[in-house]
């Protein structure tokens, strides 16, 4: 150890002082005098602006254009920062073998000046960039439930129930008789389905002189909606095609049509509830196809059975897009995981034929050769668990489907836009910092690290 001398007080220092060079000597030394206690009555007056180039000297003397303050100060650190560690200006570590304080402020000031961030990392406030910067809007939430997306659809008809809007009488007559005129040529004339044209014959008779309002409109929807639930076949293909005509005149939300009212408002509240409960239909509809829980060991083969005869089915395909069709489509075919454990699992099965070749081989080697006669023993539990994988791939495939349908709602896409932003940890800030901190660190050989 030695010691020296600094105003009169005896400081010991560590041997590798009288190593260093006078000029690290006297910035060791200028350290060592900041720990020590100012004298009674002095006031340091010093200041470096954090963003301005201003400054002050420890007797408030200012200083109006100081380079080594402000954001100016910081740029000019930043830039001189890979000189100064290479000649040795700047020590990484200090006295007592610890990464210093100003390799580690002018480390930031480098990141903060060379990878964008916020003004005050810019400034040398040495903090981490902004929240804004730091926070995106999530990819991809929890899809809401077929139980929310019908809840939805109900708030969506009562939006547009309650919008205020009014029609010209003149204008949902030509829609009525347009709609009856389709039924006549499509062959659903009224004696087939005689409770939709006596709905339709209302809207196409409105008294003189008045307007129909959106709630007689919502009203005439509903009495189609319940012809559907309870009617034979051909009421029910009327009653949907009645459907499909109203909803296509309130959603053109046509000036013509319109006397009063937000009809955009409406029409939008419409679109978006039949998007989100045609969205809970189709999960539903996925849903019903998997029935482990009854199926048992034939879960995966009865639900691809359901399926294929669901992708047969023109009508129940026509609310599919083409991209859930193509991925339903994939999951009956299957995939090499999915079919070869369900081949496995069919080959080895001690129930079928193979499986119940191979225990009678068991049984007849049993007695000379044990190993072997335990190992085809051990077959048809390994087809059980091969079955039962194939299974859970298949039924997890089909509720991968299922959950993109439900995110393939307006409701979905509410919830994104408004879902709370998520954190993005700054990692080439935090390499580059760690880069700077390694570069003077020195590995047991001593040797530095980079």
């Amino acid at each position: 150890m030695t010691t020296i001398n600094i105003n009169g007080q005896r400081i010991t220092v560590d041997d590798s002082f009288l190593s260093l060079s006078p000029e690290e000597q006297n910035k060791a030394v200028d350290e060592i005098l900041q720990q020590f206690p100012k004298p009674a009555g002095a006031v340091d007056k010093s200041f470096k602006g954090a963003f301005l180039p201003i400054s002050k000297d420890a007797d408030g003397n200012r200083n109006w254009f100081d380079t080594d303050a402000g954001f100016i100060g910081a740029i000019k650190r930043a830039v001189m920062l890979p000189g100064d560690v290479y000649s040795g200006k700047v020590q990484m570590n200090g006295l007592d073998g610890r990464t210093s304080p100003e390799a580690i402020g002018r480390s930031l000031e480098f990141a903060s000046t060379f990878i964008p961030g916020s003004p005050a990392l810019h400034a040398g406030e040495q903090v981490i960039p902004g929240v804004t910067s730091t926070l995106r809007t999530p990819k991809m939430i929890e899809p809401p439930s077929a139980a929310d997306l019908f809840a939805e659809a109900l708030r969506n008809a009562k939006t547009m129930r309650d919008s205020g809007v009014d029609f010209a009488s003149d204008a949902v007559k030509g829609m009525a008789e347009a709609a009856k005129g389709k039924l006549d040529e499509e062959g659903l004339p009224a004696g087939l389905a005689g409770k939709t044209h006596q709905i339709l014959d209302e809207l196409a008779n409105p008294p003189p002189v008045s307007v129909a309002d959106i709630k007689g409109l919502y009203s005439a929807r509903e009495t189609f909606k319940n012809i559907k639930k309870v009617s034979d076949g051909n009421e029910q293909s009327a009653a949907s095609k009645a459907i499909r005509g109203l909803d296509e005149f309130i959603t053109a939300d046509d000036p013509a049509a319109v006397v009063a009212g937000p009809g955009s408002d409406a029409a939008q509240a419409l679109k978006a509830g039949n998007a989100n409960e045609a969205a809970a239909m189709r999960s539903q509809k996925l849903t019903e196809l998997s029935d482990s829980a009854k199926s048992g060991a034939n879960a995966g083969k009865t639900t691809r059975q359901r399926l294929s005869n669901l992708l047969l089915d023109e009508k129940q395909t026509a609310a599919f897009s083409p991209e859930e069709l193509k991925l339903l489509r994939a999951v009956n075919e299957g995939n090499i995981a999915s079919n070869s454990t369900r081949a496995v699992g069919n080959l080895l099965d001690g129930g079928r034929a193979a499986g119940a070749g191979l225990l009678g081989l068991a049984g007849a080697v049993a007695s000379g050769f044990p190993k072997i006669g335990a190992t085809v023993t051990s077959l048809p539990l390994v087809g059980t668990i091969s079955r039962n994988l194939s299974n859970a791939l298949t039924e997890r495939a089909l509720q991968q489907v299922e959950r993109g349908v439900r995110r393939r709602s307006p409701l979905y896409q509410s919830r994104l836009e408004s879902a709370p932003k998520e954190a993005v940890y700054p990692w080439r800030m935090d390499a580059l910092v760690r880069a700077l901190l390694l570069s003077r660190q020195q590995q047991e050989d001593g040797k530095p690290w980079i």
